[in-house]
């Protein structure tokens, strides 16, 4: 299944899928240091923050139009939650924190490019 993002009436339907692997991060926030006596304390924030980066190959010059509008007026950059919709059907309500969207023309309309999704809550 092609990603697909969503947002109230709003939708971006990729025809193309991303590129395998798939990586799906899960990250800890925790604060870690040595003592002077070379102990390890961990002091772990409660927070764990899991992200979707997206990779793009041959990405056609429509999809690529488009995302730059999802970029620049419906998400807003970060500004807006929306739903994100994986290579499984899965829905996820993320942030697009990708702040520049400027992809190469790897050939005639084109484009390959990677963008970075963080789950809300």
């Amino acid at each position: 299944m092609n990603p697909r993002f969503v947002l109230g009436a709003n939708s971006l339907q990729f025809t193309r899928g991303i590129r395998y692997p798939v990586s799906r991060p899960v990250e800890k926030i925790q604060v870690i240091d040595r003592t002077g006596g070379g102990s390890l304390q961990v002091e772990d924030l409660g927070t764990t923050i899991k992200t979707f980066p997206i990779v793009f190959r041959g990405l056609p010059l429509a999809d690529y139009q488009a995302l730059k509008t999802w970029h620049n007026t419906i998400c807003n950059g970060a500004a807006n939650p929306f739903t994100y919709y994986d290579e499984e059907g899965n829905a996820h309500t993320v942030r697009l924190l990708t702040t520049k969207i400027d992809f190469p023309e790897t050939s005639y309309h084109r484009f390959a490019g990677e963008l970075l999704l963080e789950v809300v809550g």
